[in-house]
């Protein structure tokens, strides 16, 4: 099947597609699959870019809310994801925003909660992956916004540059730079957090 742009849509393209055009003819139904079919793929950036769940929830909240108020302005041709994660995007900025307002007047004290165990059943390998998991989760959070979001969206979510760039509203160039500041930044965070140690 070709869309728009004379580029072929996949079976799960068209069929988004027709969702969106069922949900913009006011189909509940239509708009609650379409959260499902997304829903994941949103928490998923949300918590890896504020760092906690309850954070991470409250954004995937405002990201359907604005989804389903501002569903007029999109296009049914055009893919959602890259829609739904730039509003993910903004929410957690705006988030983020009131974290650091939060932060000035309450320092945080835990790491983020995306933490896997090892199951070695050795506790020092255990241990050790946890300190290297909050030295990588601090150093990326300390990260300025613009860098952070585009090395989340690129190397740890996957998307290419193209669509990063898209996402943000920015150049391909301005987010290759942004990506490999961020990676040298955050060695540098990890190199010194690692001289702390030894």
């Amino acid at each position: 099947m070709a869309g728009a742009s004379g580029t072929e849509v996949s079976p799960e393209g068209a069929e988004v597609a027709k969702l969106v055009r069922l949900a913009l003819g006011g189909d509940a139904t239509a708009f609650e699959q379409i959260i499902a079919r997304y829903e994941r793929r949103v928490m998923t950036v949300a918590i890896r870019l504020l760092g906690t769940r309850d954070d991470a929830q409250d954004a995937a909240q405002e990201v359907f809310y604005r989804a389903f108020k501002y569903l007029h302005r999109l296009d049914p041709q055009k893919p959602v994801e890259p829609w739904l994660i730039r509003m993910t995007v903004n929410a957690c900025r705006d988030i983020g925003r009131k974290r650091q307002k939060w932060r000035s007047t309450f320092p945080e004290t835990t790491a983020p909660e995306a933490v896997a165990t090892d199951r070695s059943g050795d506790p020092h390998a255990g241990l050790a992956g946890e300190q290297e998991r909050q030295m990588v989760w601090k150093a990326l959070d300390s990260l300025p916004e613009k860098e952070r979001m585009a090395i989340v969206l690129r190397d740890i979510e996957g998307f290419s540059t193209s669509e990063v760039a898209a996402i943000l509203r920015s150049s391909e160039t301005t987010v290759r730079s942004q990506v490999s500041r961020g990676r040298l930044r955050m060695k540098e965070l990890i190199d010194q957090m690692m001289g702390g140690l030894l």
